[in-house]
């Protein structure tokens, strides 16, 4: 058993130094049978020795290429033996079945992917690594379908395969937030943003939503998105999603937002741009200062845009869930080292008791220390990955207060 332990710990400790620098995937939709036929080609540099990827159970391997490898398909892994070391591609050819992470619209309207991008991609999906992204979809000529994906739109063209949207994300993300959609689009823009609704005309909110949430944001961030456009993408059916310089909302969203200004959704989406894309985190452990500070964020814009009881209403609301969870024994540190996985942080406590301790901080420094120490942690941390430490440091270096013993208490028991 001892033997058997070490050479598994041995494995896991070799793969750990893989670093995957970028993604090339070509994706090419069944609609009648919700299966997506793929090609793939990964990039990455690591030493001699064992390499892991992720997959879901869904997603089958017709073949790998790896060169001087020898390659293993396990149900939810693809392991990769390297007998060198250095730079080396992995090319994979698979039909990814519908499963968690991929959603199907009725009556072929298209289909969406969030979070999960082991469902149609091979990946190494740990927060702790980032890569570009080549993203290419075909969809077919006759239907009226149209693609939306994250990072950049580079082209779009046809031949005898179908429509081909072509997107690419050029600087380094999680796996996480290559997600995208596939609907009956109407492409608009104006100035950064970039729009795809159902019709014409639901664009014109969107738009001026977008920019005065943008602006809020942007003021409390003191530093600019890591891409130059961000695109709303309502879907027919689904979940509100953050990509790399995309989100997707349900389209029923925007009649909310015109009608009844529940800009709510929007702008939680629009916040992680910022403290989820530009600051990404280490671990899922930390995943709080992703989502948390995304809620806490909105609610300030409520209180901006709407007036303080839009936010006392939040922040009550946030209370009143938190006293649930607690009930329920769900409550756990914000710093939650039993969260592996995605699928084990994406409860409600990261949002809730998150924004509930960011509401507690800025009650406790105040407006004029507060606000400084979120701009020091957004900027300062641009473009790199963070845990809560790198939280707490920035706010104490701008309040110039000692806060281990509080963030003792409300982060890490």
């Amino acid at each position: 058993m001892r033997s058997a332990f070490l050479l598994l710990l041995l494995f896991f400790i070799t793969a750990a130094q893989a670093q995957v620098t970028r993604y090339a995937v070509k994706l090419t939709p069944d609609l009648d049978h919700h299966v997506l036929h793929g090609e793939e080609t990964i990039t990455f540099h690591h030493q001699q020795g064992d390499i892991q990827f992720q997959k879901q159970t869904g997603l089958q391997i017709s073949s790998v290429i790896c060169g001087n490898c020898q390659a293993t398909d396990a149900d939810e892994t693809v392991n990769i033996r390297w007998s060198t070391s250095g730079k080396h591609s992995l090319h994979v050819v698979y039909t990814a079945a519908s499963h968690r992470g991929i959603t199907w619209f009725p009556d072929h309207a298209g289909f969406d992917t969030a979070f999960y991008c082991e469902a149609w991609m091979v990946c190494d999906n740990s927060p702790a690594q980032r890569a570009t992204l080549n993203l290419e979809i075909v969809l077919p000529s006759s239907n009226g379908l149209t693609a939306a994906g994250p990072g950049k739109f580079k082209k779009q063209w046809k031949d005898a395969e179908g429509k081909h949207f072509l997107f690419e994300q050029t600087k380094p993300v999680q796996t996480y937030l290559f997600s995208f959609g596939v609907a009956k689009f109407n492409r608009s823009v104006s100035g950064p943003f970039v729009v795809y609704t159902p019709d014409t005309d639901a664009h014109k909110m969107a738009f001026t939503k977008t920019a005065d949430a943008y602006a809020f944001l942007r003021s409390k961030a003191g530093v600019d998105l890591m891409d130059s456009q961000y695109t709303q993408v309502f879907v027919p059916d689904g979940i509100e999603q953050e990509a790399a310089g995309l989100a997707l909302m349900p389209s029923a969203y925007l009649a909310d937002l015109e009608q009844r200004d529940q800009a709510a959704d929007m702008t939680h989406e629009l916040a992680h741009q910022w403290w989820g894309v530009l600051v990404g985190i280490r671990s899922w452990s930390d995943f709080w200062l992703n989502e948390g500070m995304a809620d806490f964020m909105t609610d300030a814009y409520l209180e901006r845009h709407q007036g303080r009881e839009a936010y006392d209403r939040e922040i009550a609301a946030a209370k009143e869930q938190m006293d649930k969870l607690r009930a329920e024994g769900k409550d756990r540190p914000l710093h939650w080292e039993g969260w592996k996985d995605a699928h084990g942080a994406l409860g409600p406590l990261p949002y809730v008791k998150g924004a509930l301790f960011l509401d507690h901080l800025r009650t406790e420094l105040g407006e004029e220390r507060f606000w400084p120490g979120i701009k020091l942690y957004t900027t300062r941390n641009a473009g790199r990955l963070v845990d809560s430490r790198d939280f707490e440091h920035a706010m104490e270096e701008a309040s110039g207060r000692d806060l281990k013993a509080l963030f003792d208490q409300m982060v890490y028991h």
